[in-house]
């Protein structure tokens, strides 16, 4: 009998990596992660809660995404596109009577880096419309503010960390009693180099002939042919019989 040989699992082909943080976080290994080949895991991107880093529990419900840059040896160099706190602890913030304010905007750093932000307030009261408009203007202007005024690794461990709510609750009590701020998402604006190179051509649409209108002719209606019935000879009896007896006596 033939014998069959062996077939190799899929998985064990693949190589670890040790998944590195970046400097603002202190170049610490985040996560392990497999791949077949070097260039499978560039620009692959990775969720890391930020207890595995930081080892407090305080952080449980903080994400942060990073991306695979390059790689060195068995080491995979990534890079910082973004953080978001579970929706989860976002709905625990949120009770009668009060009111939750959201600002979105987008921001640049001090070395020219370009994010959104996206933050939430939520107010011991309620709180009328006006107060809402300064509460926004308010997280606008000072977040835009420090992100101009920092680097953008500095800004980030400052909002991943909580320093920076603390400080925006602390000007926001100026307007209206505030139970909770919190810079909830960052997203990095990342541009390719296949984006920069692409060039969608613009579809044309079909241009059709434009057929003249029938004109709508009136053509006179056809007279009916009188149809000549003949008189037959009972006919005409019938009628002298009729004229007769209308004739007077």
């Amino acid at each position: 009998m033939a014998v069959t040989p062996k077939k190799t699992l899929t998985w064990k082909q693949k190589k670890w990596y040790a998944v590195i943080a970046p400097n603002f976080l202190n170049n610490i290994q985040a996560a392990e992660v497999t791949a077949y080949e070097d260039d499978k895991l560039i620009n692959r991107i990775i969720d890391i809660p930020l207890k595995e880093l930081t080892k407090d529990m305080g952080h449980i419900y903080t994400t942060i995404r990073l991306r695979v840059t390059d790689i060195e040896g068995k080491k995979a160099n990534t890079k910082f596109i973004g953080h978001s706190v579970a929706r989860e602890y976002m709905r625990t913030l949120v009770r009668r009577r009060r009111d939750v304010v959201d600002a979105v905007f987008d921001a640049v750093s001090k070395d020219g880096v370009e994010f959104r932000i996206k933050t939430t307030a939520v107010s011991e009261f309620r709180c009328s419309e006006a107060q809402k408009k300064a509460i926004r203007k308010a997280i606008t202007m000072e977040l835009a503010k420090r992100a101009n005024a920092q680097n953008f690794g500095d800004f980030v461990r400052e909002v991943i960390f909580g320093h920076s709510a603390q400080d925006l609750q602390k000007i926001l009590h100026t307007i209206t009693p505030v139970r909770k701020v919190e810079v909830w998402k960052t997203e990095l604006k990342e541009l390719f180099d296949t984006e920069e190179k692409l060039d969608v051509p613009q579809s044309e649409e079909p241009q059709y002939e434009r057929r003249p209108r029938r004109q709508e002719t009136q053509q006179p209606a056809q007279e009916e042919p009188a149809q000549q019935q003949e008189e037959t000879p009972q006919a005409q009896e019938t009628e002298e019989r009729a004229e007769a007896q209308a004739a007077p006596a």
